[in-house]
């Protein structure tokens, strides 16, 4: 049995797949599997996965989402820890050994979460150091709800049997089902931030189109019925760090929403996320955010 499962969802990225797989295969750390699960790709992912051979395990499905995908790999995973790589990243040849490096300092928690390096051209890659090892232990991952850094699936380790307990990802087509994965193994014990060296290249892609910002602001909106409905852990003692981390997200998206025309998804989100934003309490963003929505249109319209 391999110590790491590393799941790869794609659709339509053959090319950057290719790149992904070579930097996966690239590693200090070989005592993995990978599985790549193919979300109903119409290019040539199939042909490029074959020239793998038997070192890659490719699963195959409807196209579904990324959820789906990521959830089939997840069920047939044989590793102790699972760990996501998106078809579209890469990884650095430290990448894995970070990761084992954490688990067994601090004892095998249910999550590693390490720190991505953003790049457009992959040669942006080529400053990126190894550096120390620097990282930051808690009791679970809702003890971070104060800490600031990066948040996303696609630079975390986690324990198979922890993923299967919560049951994955969801398989709504929204952006931030990463987040939600995260609520609901909130409580799974032991949760490693790891600061120093940074594990992943994420890999930036310009333009926001309209369906993006409705699936963003259907994560959020997704998130907040979630809590309202009892289904994240922790129960009220752990209330006030749920919403600290879920209103983070709803502030982030709701700005983003206007600075790409979307001033009514913007005030809906703002609307719905209005009476948690007074259990916290976020007097800041309650009153302050419909001016500087005012004030940020007006600003787009004298330009």
């Amino acid at each position: 049995m391999p110590f790491f499962s590393i799941v790869i969802p794609t659709y339509n990225r053959a090319r950057l797949l290719v790149e992904a797989l070579e930097s996966v295969f690239a590693q200090e750390f070989s005592d993995f599997e990978v599985l790549v699960v193919d979300d109903g790709s119409t290019d040539d992912t199939q042909a490029q996965l074959a020239r793998y051979g038997e070192r890659v395990r490719a699963l195959r499905q409807e196209n579904q989402g990324q959820g789906v995908a990521r959830n089939l790999g997840i069920q047939h995973a044989t590793g102790t820890y699972v760990v996501f790589l998106d078809s579209d990243d890469v990884w650095f040849p430290w990448t894995l050994s970070t990761y084992r490096q954490a688990i067994d300092m601090y004892g095998g928690p249910s999550v590693v979460m390490g720190t991505p390096a953003s790049f457009q051209h992959s040669q942006e890659l080529a400053r990126v150091r190894r550096g120390p090892f620097r990282a930051h232990a808690f009791a679970d991952y809702f003890a971070t709800a104060e800490e600031t850094f990066a948040r996303t699936a696609c630079v975390i380790a986690a324990r198979t049997e922890a993923l299967r307990r919560v049951g994955g990802f969801t398989s709504r087509r929204i952006i931030s089902e990463d987040h939600d994965l995260l609520y609901r193994l909130g409580t799974s014990p032991g949760f490693v931030w790891v600061e120093s060296p940074r594990v992943m290249g994420y890999r930036k892609h310009e333009g926001s189109s309209s369906r993006q910002l409705e699936k963003g602001y259907e994560g959020l909106c997704y998130q907040l019925e979630q809590e309202a409905l009892g289904r994240y852990p922790g129960g009220e003692p752990r209330r006030r760090e749920r919403l600290t981390l879920i209103l983070h997200g709803v502030r982030h998206v709701s700005r983003w929403l206007v600075e790409h025309g979307r001033k009514d998804l913007a005030l809906e989100l703002y609307r719905r996320s209005l009476r948690w934003h007074l259990v916290v309490p976020r007097w800041r963003y309650m009153l302050g955010f419909p001016p500087w929505m005012v004030a940020s249109t007006l600003r787009h319209l004298r330009r």
